[in-house]
């Protein structure tokens, strides 16, 4: 499986999401690969302290001429399963990893801002779809650093199933997210029965399943 974390504005969460799903699904299934296609190289920061259960790959893909050597190089990975995190913005790697994923998942913050950069997210998948012959790749929306103390944070299930895909389980705002970045740790190792660990177990079950 190889699964896109995608979204074209930055400050969702998306690469908290990818770096954590992939090592929450480590623990599940044997190899698993985090490629980092953002050229900001979050997930690669992350994974420098060398404290992840995965391998983190750096691939940013900035021109289309080299795309077809870059998805080779993606599909020659040992791995059950690859994540990929992918630039927050319309990029040669975002359109690539697109076409290749068999999943796309799209954090999603409750700003309206966050709404409409996901209907250009949408948009890119939908293009996808028509060009490939399987009628992938499919699309998993993410609440993503959602506050429920907030009103668009209470209603954003509602607002998010007018678009028409799955709804995933729900990132929440949490600390202990940020902290275990700065500990060069995934949250499953950082606080492990904390609720932002049980927020990425959830999502990893859901998209096993």
């Amino acid at each position: 499986m190889i699964i896109a974390v995608v979204n074209l504005k930055g400050g969702v969460g998306k690469s908290t999401i990818a770096v954590n799903l992939a090592c929450e699904i480590s623990t599940r299934q044997k190899v698993v690969t985090l490629i980092d296609a953002d050229d900001q190289g979050t997930a690669t920061a992350w994974a420098a302290a060398g404290r992840l259960p995965v391998k983190c790959h750096a691939m940013p893909l900035e021109s289309a001429r080299e795309v077809q050597g870059w998805i080779r190089r993606v599909s020659s990975l040992p791995a059950g399963v690859t994540v990929i995190d992918c630039p927050p913005r319309i990029a040669a790697a975002t359109e690539a990893a697109i076409g290749l994923a068999d999943l796309t998942i799209v954090p999603i913050g409750a700003s309206g801002a966050d709404l409409a950069a996901t209907s250009s997210a949408l948009a890119l998948i939908d293009r996808a779809r028509a060009a490939r012959k399987d009628g992938g790749p499919r699309c998993l929306l993410v609440p993503s650093r959602v506050d429920r103390r907030t009103a668009s944070g209470r209603e954003i299930e509602g607002v998010l199933s007018s678009l028409g895909e799955p709804i995933g389980p729900t990132i929440s705002q949490r600390a202990a997210l940020v902290d275990a970045f700065s500990a060069g740790q995934w949250i499953g190792e950082y606080a492990p029965e904390s609720q932002a660990h049980q927020d990425i177990r959830d999502l990893a079950a859901h998209v096993i399943k």
